[in-house]
């Protein structure tokens, strides 16, 4: 597909707004808006300090004699008598007033994000939605809403979902049969097999064991590797959630309920994501799961990518793949087609675009195919706080579980 055919005879120009722009998704989507003048336009922007926005767009060098702090409709209604405005918010609900045609909606809070999804639906705006806290419980509800609505409710590209889902219907289209898919978890392991030295998100330790489990020897080398490893993260709450949108929009399960997690190379992957009888992790096939990337320190990361292992249709042509450097598992049945990237915010436009232009979803349908459940692991007091640590969301003595519904 050529994106320069597919737009070429549309010129018209979304008018956009975005919730939660103080996040890293938030602000790589607001930097590449200036870059998209001829398809995209910032209308409004919210988040809970009208200061702290205004200091983001003047450091992302949009005009400031554009700015336009509002706190009501009246003031909205006078922003947009002036060409160019850029409205500022930071109650959520005025977002519907602001003439927008699609929401870029970024605060990963679940609750504030499906209220405020459901609202610009219901008001016939598009909304795109990065917050995948929200989707995996709202999801399916906000699909069939927005299909009532007539307008497009979809997943941002640049955030590993949607790649996934994308990714998933070119393969299928091609009529290859899923074995098992999914994404790496957010931050590499990295070995240095000269010195020993391993490090993870800038922590250092020396493992020289690690390197006699270097090369994969079945699913012991697996279990080896996840011990030596033991005091390091090894799952991370988002994983969950980001499986859970891609179960609910393809149908795929959960391959286990707490995922496999193996930490591996890029180049084990078609012999780790198959059936246990031909040596693999896998009890079923068409699922879901996420794996640690291990990799030397002059190795390209998987950058968070996506992965899907298909079955192998024809010896001679999948032999013929290896050669030019393919991943195919060793018993020549199994191959992983993989993208090593998801650029956040700079490719998010594109689903802006697909929804504004084309009346195009990520989704092809939406269900609840799986639900993620806490699991206490001590008994808690009534009444007693859990709170939310650090960016993977987890709660002290509680674990996640994705299960099939």
């Amino acid at each position: 597909m050529n994106y320069t055919t597919l737009f070429h005879d549309m010129h018209s120009v979304a008018k956009v707004g975005i919730i939660g722009s103080n996040g890293g998704f938030g602000y790589s989507f607001l930097a590449q808006v200036p870059l998209m003048k001829d398809s995209l336009e910032l209308q409004v922007i919210c988040d809970l300090n009208i200061q702290e926005s205004i200091e983001l767009l003047k450091k992302l060098q949009y005009d400031e004699t554009r700015f336009r702090s509002c706190n009501s409709k009246d003031e909205i209604e006078q922003a947009l008598q002036i060409p160019g405005s850029i409205i500022i918010l930071e109650d959520g609900e005025l977002l519907p007033f602001c003439n927008i045609d699609v929401l870029v909606e970024a605060t990963g809070n679940p609750e504030i994000s499906s209220c405020m999804a459901e609202k610009c639906l219901q008001y016939g705006i598009h909304v795109c939605m990065v917050s995948k806290e929200a989707d995996c419980v709202s999801g399916p509800y906000l699909y069939r809403l927005a299909k009532q609505k007539n307008v497009v409710y979809a997943i941002a590209a640049g955030d590993q979902p949607a790649n996934l889902i994308e990714f998933l219907s070119w393969v299928k289209s091609l009529g290859l049969e899923v074995i098992a898919a999914g994404k790496s978890s957010e931050y590499d392991y990295i070995y240095n097999l000269d010195t020993g030295l391993f490090s993870y998100q800038g922590e250092e330790v020396v493992l020289p064991e690690l390197k006699d489990h270097w090369s994969l020897n079945g699913v012991k080398t697996l279990e080896d590797r996840s011990r030596i490893l033991k005091d390091f993260p090894q799952f991370a709450v988002p994983d969950y959630c980001e499986m859970n949108v891609v179960s609910n929009a393809t149908g795929l399960e959960p391959s286990c309920n707490r995922f496999h997690y193996p930490i591996c190379r890029v180049e084990e992957l078609a012999d780790i994501y198959i059936p246990v009888e031909d040596g693999g992790v896998l009890t079923k096939t068409g699922v879901v799961d996420v794996f640690n990337n291990l990799r030397r320190p002059d190795e390209a990361s998987f950058a968070g990518g996506v992965f899907v292992i298909v079955r192998c249709h024809d010896e001679r042509v999948w032999s013929l793949l290896r050669e030019k450097g393919h991943v195919v598992s060793r018993n020549g049945k199994y191959a992983c087609m993989y993208l090593p990237y998801h650029f956040m915010g700079v490719e998010a436009p594109i689903s802006v675009i697909n929804a504004f232009r084309l009346g195009l979803s990520t989704y092809d349908a939406c269900d609840c195919h799986a639900v993620m459940t806490a699991i206490a692991e001590r008994d808690f007091a009534r009444g007693e706080q859990m709170d939310l640590r650090c960016h993977h969301r987890l709660i002290v003595d509680v674990s996640v579980q994705l299960v099939s519904k």
